[in-house]
């Protein structure tokens, strides 16, 4: 028949098997889609997870249970897929965002470096690894609790007394944590008594009764009575240590070329506000 030799029946029999051949194909994958298989090995991931819970080997009810709750969860989470019900969501989307993160931290692996390797990053980053500087005070303490708006002048007249030679046992307030410290870190007296208190006892000199200082709990006269200054370190007596920063910066920086060459798959549009 002359129809049948028409090209443009040619191309709308080919449009219309085309269209029946993706219908079929999209709904056999939909069945697929609609098959939850619990493969042994799953079974097996599962009991671990449950075992490690439990403290025990799960029993026969004990994996009926957990493969219930296993479809169950198959089941609800395809069924929200298909709902779209984790598109724009800040929970799923920071997620999966995280369980990526933890497969990208996974392959940068840091190949352990020459000791001629390690020595010369050693050197380029010596400060990280030195020894901190500590000094050992003794403070006397005044409360605000006690002493109201006469607390300044009352640490006064004791700074009188000390720099005259009193006794600073039998001056101030008690206090609830220690009176004297010995080779403390500023990191250490940061925590202890706040930033400022910190700052300002690591500006005083030796031996010296210094003017009042604040801190989180009142008012405080200090004497260094020791300083300890920060020691370079050497690198084969933290060696060990040393290897484990060089690993971790090794890890990082694969870490970020990886991430980065991911961000190279996407074309990023950053569109303008009006």
């Amino acid at each position: 028949m002359k129809i049948f030799r028409d090209p443009i029946t040619h191309f709308v029999l080919i449009g219309l098997a085309l269209v029946a051949i993706n219908h079929f194909w999209t709904a056999w994958q939909g069945e697929l889609g609609r098959t939850i298989v619990v493969s042994t090995a799953e079974i097996d991931r599962l009991e671990t997870i449950w075992a490690g819970t439990a403290g025990r080997r799960p029993t026969g009810e004990d994996r009926k249970q957990i493969i219930e709750q296993y479809v169950q969860e198959e089941a609800l989470v395809r069924e929200a897929e298909r709902l779209g019900l984790g598109n724009d969501d800040t929970i799923i989307r920071r997620r999966l965002a995280q369980k990526m993160d933890f497969l990208v931290n996974e392959d940068a692996k840091a190949d352990d470096p020459t000791d001629a390797e390690l020595e010369r990053w050693f050197n380029e980053h010596r400060e990280r690894f030195a020894a901190a500087e500590m000094r050992s005070f003794t403070h006397v303490y005044f409360s605000p609790e006690k002493h109201g708006s006469g607390l300044e002048a009352a640490a006064g007249a004791a700074l009188t007394q000390l720099r005259a030679g009193a006794e600073w046992k039998a001056l101030g307030d008690p206090f609830i944590q220690k009176r004297s410290y010995a080779a403390v870190p500023e990191r250490e007296i940061t925590r202890l008594f706040g930033p400022e208190f910190a700052t300002a006892i690591f500006k005083l000199e030796a031996n010296e009764w210094s003017s009042p200082i604040g801190s989180a709990f009142g008012l405080h006269l200090v004497r260094i009575e020791a300083i300890d200054s920060a020691a370079q370190a050497q690198f084969a007596p933290i060696r060990a240590e040393i290897m484990g920063a060089w690993k971790d910066e090794q890890r990082a920086e694969a870490k970020r070329a990886a991430v980065s060459e991911l961000i190279g798959n996407y074309e990023v549009v950053i569109e303008k506000k009006e």
